[in-house]
């Protein structure tokens, strides 16, 4: 008797600590999801809420159950619950003979010898320090041997040289009095994830070289993670400092809308809706590498305690999402009018800038790759394009380029899967441009 006493006790505790866990899960997945992005990713953590709300359903369930029966599922659960933190740990050990080195440990070896920092995109500002921020950086450490991402073709690093502002340019490019070329977007005109000799700004100037027999200058002010707002945070920033023909400016219609309305949350970042907003970043570059040192320097200390992935499981998602090869959903935006609207704002803002400096604006929609291997709902394009003809803005539509001159558009793309481009992809909108131009 004294046993099933002592049982059935031990029994209600495991329940109330199990049951203390799942709301406490439940609570932090509600902040997440909508306080600190304010339902942006609500899609994303749907399935986190229907994982914790059944796994509390099933707790009542079993509660009811004998205590046989309860005694079984709980050593069930927290076998299953060990083991997977076994495998955790496993890969967190193997991980580097499993799948090479990561990123941060590529950055822990080239330090030993070399003075390297890894690319501190400026979105990772956003809602980061919201209240004490003194500056908002929109461009990465200066004149730094930059570590930008790992290959998935063949699992090599890319590495480039900032230049005086952070961007990926030769320096050099600054000094030139004219300069062709202003280009601005994500990752994809920052060059995700290929050579230098490669990226769109690179094979303009080869293409025009090569085909025309012309030198033409570029800039490339573009970042990976950047949306509407940070480009054009960016473009009043760094515009005032190049004399320049045309600029290019890069939608892309994969998340371009989850990175605005991200954008807009941020107090600070939301200053130059303002027409009279500056930071004056071009004479603070001291400052601009001393905010992106210190971020670095708290992502770099996340990475060696690792508590937090642990706990969330990370290799193990990670290692099962490439293994299923789920593909890249776009998330749904809720209030997509209201979006529409600040991105047609934006875009009135864009075109205004240039226009006094005298430059030429073109705007160029880079597809998403699920446009050519989904039956995608194309009102996202349609809406897009029709904002900028009202707008009176030149436009190359690449979305239709592909599909109508390229056999195979997933040839463009990544081992055919992956969202980025590959060199070829790259090499295929840079001529697209120089032959619009030539």
């Amino acid at each position: 008797m004294n046993k099933l006493v002592g049982l059935k006790k031990n029994l209600d505790l495991v329940f109330k600590i199990i049951l203390i866990i799942l709301i406490g899960l439940i609570f932090y997945t509600f902040y997440r999801s909508e306080i600190l992005y304010d339902g942006l990713y609500r899609n994303y953590y749907l399935k986190f809420y229907i994982f914790l709300i059944s796994s509390l359903l099933f707790l009542f369930l079993i509660n009811f159950f004998n205590s046989e029966i309860k005694l079984a599922t709980y050593i069930v659960l927290v076998s299953v619950v060990i083991g997977l933190y076994i495998c955790e740990a496993l890969l967190l050990i193997d991980f580097k003979n499993i799948r090479g080195k990561t990123v941060y440990q590529f950055y822990v070896d080239l330090k030993k010898n070399q003075d390297v920092v890894v690319s501190v995109n400026p979105n990772l500002h956003i809602l980061n320090n919201i209240n004490q921020k003194k500056i908002f950086p929109v461009s990465g450490i200066s004149k730094k041997l930059t570590i930008l991402c790992k290959r998935v073709e063949d699992n090599n690093f890319v590495t480039y040289k900032s230049d005086r502002y952070g961007f990926r340019n030769a320096d050099k490019n600054w000094d030139e009095k004219e300069i062709n070329f202003v280009l601005l977007g994500d990752s994809f005109v920052h060059g995700n994830c290929v050579d230098s000799d490669k990226i769109i700004s690179a094979q303009l100037s080869k293409i025009y070289k090569d085909e025309f027999d012309k030198k033409i200058n570029t800039i490339n002010l573009a970042f990976s993670g950047n949306g509407p707002l940070l480009e054009y945070a960016t473009l009043r920033e760094y515009l005032k400092n190049i004399k320049t023909e045309k600029i290019l400016y890069f939608f892309y219609e994969g998340n371009d809308f989850e990175n605005l309305h991200l954008e807009l949350r941020d107090p600070f970042l939301r200053n130059y809706l303002d027409d009279a907003f500056q930071q004056n970043l071009l004479k603070r570059q001291d400052d601009v590498d001393k905010s992106n040192y210190d971020l670095l320097n708290q992502e770099i200390q996340k990475k060696r305690t690792n508590l937090y992935e642990f706990m969330k499981l990370w290799k193990i998602r990670m290692f099962l999402s490439q293994f299923l090869n789920k593909k890249l959903k776009i998330q749904k935006i809720h209030e997509k009018e209201k979006i529409y609207k600040s991105y047609k704002d934006i875009l009135v803002n864009i075109k205004k800038l240039t226009e006094n400096y005298n430059a030429d604006l073109y705007f160029v929609y880079l597809p998403f790759i699920g446009t050519f291997t989904d039956s995608n709902d194309d009102e996202m394009h349609s809406k897009v394009i029709s904002m900028v003809r009202s707008l009176n803005i030149k436009y190359i539509d690449l979305s239709n380029i592909f599909k109508s001159e390229l056999d195979d558009p997933l040839l463009m793309f990544q081992s055919k899967r992956y969202q980025h481009l590959n060199e070829e992809g790259y090499r295929f909108i840079a001529k697209t441009i120089a032959n619009k131009f030539k």
